[in-house]
């Protein structure tokens, strides 16, 4: 993962900060929530918010992603449950 961490540091992404919260011991907290509570007017397709959890220092984080390829990518290989949420 250090290759793609690498790769995508240089890119900046948002994308970035979970592969390498990741890599830092975070786990993710299935499922991941797709649903447009906070996605930008532009994004009409949603956003994934996924919950981290780093147990060895008990804390908890959100973050939050608009689909891009390579998190689909990302979703698929990891086969994370998705759970699709409506804003009301």
């Amino acid at each position: 993962m250090k290759g793609l961490l690498t790769k995508l540091m240089i890119d900046g992404s948002r994308f970035a900060q979970l592969v390498k919260a990741l890599d830092g011991g975070w786990e993710i907290e299935e499922p991941v929530l797709l649903g447009s509570m906070w996605h930008s007017a532009g994004n009409r397709s949603g956003t994934y918010h996924f919950v981290l959890r780093n147990k060895i220092e008990d804390k908890t984080t959100l973050i939050s992603l608009p689909p891009s390829p390579q998190l689909m990518v990302f979703l698929h290989e990891n086969n994370l449950n998705i759970n699709a949420v409506q804003a009301n």
